[in-house]
């Protein structure tokens, strides 16, 4: 268990200025360019993360699982990745010659666009081969390594939107997004030194499993909505979804930085058969998400009304309904993480693949019969639905063909606090103005929750020691007693 925190926590302050970079460049680019050049480049961005799960053929999953003690002594997995990279780089090119060769009918038959569709190849490339190479890292436990890429990235791609932006509009914000993803990709030059090993058959049912899950993550249950928006309005629509998802898109982004370490940790457990530690890990790991993830969704929620014109400008103020629904709900999704990464850790590909293309199905169905008439908020309505949905699912699955119980007693005590934050986030919200009522709301929202924590014995005491081991290493002196004060307060033995 610890670590798969250790790990986690890596990952989690890794990404952390990746995220941040991130939002940054959303901020700038809906500022300049307004929710139709927002909306142009979000469906971008959906595009070349939908075109990359076309082209991984689910290797990057199957490098993830196998590239560690999987993989058998010595440098063993070196000739595995060599393999795997052979056959992942000739179809990336496929794909990649298909989005430049639709980028060039474009030029010729269309004055704009273009130059949009060829950097989008470009990012598809790049967001490709680093989502390779970090699977493989994170297969060797190279936490450490992906923090640093990661960081660069982020680092290059807040200055490279605005300029881009500025003098290219939507096709050169792009750019910023292309170099994110490069530090991570230059990473698989190395890897051609080592003889191919070909892949197992059990390698590669896993990786055919993984490849259509991982189709309809990402072309469907991802951001699917920006297309069905675009169909039935304009790029416009598409920035308001946008702009909400990219809050709470915040939340769901952090949870899927923590998936490799737990696929990792849980594998390990799983492989040894040994089922107690395999319960206590999942349950622990689900107690302490929780606690983060319901007084962020509820509490972030409550103040959105608030925060969203403030963040994205006065034109966006049409998107906060769907925000708040959004915000509300991307907790299900985010603890959907953790039981998708047991049920993965177990070998249970097969289930992952069948509640995908049911998740997907479904969310075809609600989006052609709501968005029609409903518009932004029936796309938000639509997502909560099937991440509700969804995660019901995995928990039953991990419950029924894994025996690893969910600890519902602590997840309901969670969600009523969460409930509390949110509830008093909400009045300064509704009562003064929109800056001093978010700076207001947050820490009303902090100190009830802080309370409600200690009242309803949300955390035990071994619990608290273990999440402060982890983090006091790395914290300054006055930060190491107000960690330890505040463990004490609500953890109390």
């Amino acid at each position: 268990m610890a670590n798969i925190l250790r790990s986690s926590l890596i990952s989690i302050a890794a990404t952390g200025a990746s995220l941040a970079a991130g939002f940054v460049s959303n901020i700038i680019a809906s500022r300049m360019l307004g929710p139709s050049g927002a909306g142009l480049i979000a469906f971008s961005l959906w595009a070349a993360t939908s075109a990359s799960a076309v082209a991984d053929l689910g290797l990057p999953q199957t490098m993830l699982r196998n590239a560690g003690a999987a993989s058998g002594p010595g440098d063993a997995w070196k000739g595995l990745v060599h393999s795997a990279l052979r056959t992942f780089l000739l179809s990336v090119m496929l794909v990649g010659a298909g989005m430049l060769g639709y980028a060039a009918w474009l030029g010729r038959h269309e004055d704009g666009g273009a130059w949009r569709w060829a950097v989008t190849a470009a990012l598809f490339v790049a967001y490709a081969l680093s989502a390779f190479s970090t699977a493989v890292a994170r297969g060797r436990g190279r936490f450490g390594q992906t923090a640093v890429s990661t960081a660069i990235g982020g680092a290059l791609q807040v200055p490279l939107v605005l300029i881009g932006a500025w003098f290219w509009g939507a096709a050169g914000a792009l750019i910023g997004h292309v170099a994110r993803y490069l530090p991570q990709a230059l990473r698989l030059r190395g890897y051609f030194r080592h003889p191919a090993r070909p892949l197992t058959p059990e390698m590669r049912s896993y990786a055919g499993n993984m490849w259509l899950s991982d189709l309809v993550e990402n072309m469907i249950l991802s951001r699917i909505e920006f297309l069905f928006l675009g169909i039935f309005f304009a790029s416009t629509q598409i920035g308001y979804f946008a702009s909400g998802l990219a809050l709470a898109g915040l939340v769901e982004q952090i949870m899927l930085q923590i998936s490799p370490a737990l696929i990792v940790g849980f594998a390990d457990a799983h492989s040894r058969g040994d089922m107690k530690s395999l319960q206590t890990s999942y349950s622990r790991v689900m107690r302490m998400v929780s606690l983060i993830i319901f007084p962020v969704t509820f509490g972030g929620a409550a103040i959105i009304p608030a925060l969203l014109p403030l963040v994205f400008g006065e034109p966006f103020i049409p998107a906060i309904p769907a925000a708040v629904i959004l915000m509300a709900t991307v907790g299900a999704a985010a603890l959907a993480v953790i039981p998708w990464g047991l049920i993965s850790a177990a070998s249970q590909s097969q289930q992952i693949l069948r509640i995908q293309i049911f998740s997907g199905f479904l969310t075809i169905i609600l989006l052609l019969a709501i968005v029609p008439w409903a518009g932004l908020e029936g796309a938000a309505c639509s997502r909560a639905g099937v991440s509700l949905l969804t995660l019901a699912i995995l928990l039953y699955i991990a419950a029924r063909h894994i025996g690893i119980a969910t600890p519902w007693a602590a997840l309901i005590r969670t969600m009523i606090a969460g409930g509390l934050c949110a509830a008093a986030a909400a009045i300064p919200v509704m009562m003064i103005p929109p800056i001093p009522a978010i700076a207001v709301g947050v820490i009303a929202g902090a100190l009830v929750y802080i309370f409600a924590i200690r009242l309803l014995r949300l955390v035990d005491p071994d619990d608290a020691g273990l999440l402060l081991a982890a983090v006091e290493g790395k914290l300054p002196g006055p930060a190491k007693r107000i960690a330890a004060s505040l463990s004490a307060f609500i953890a109390p033995r």
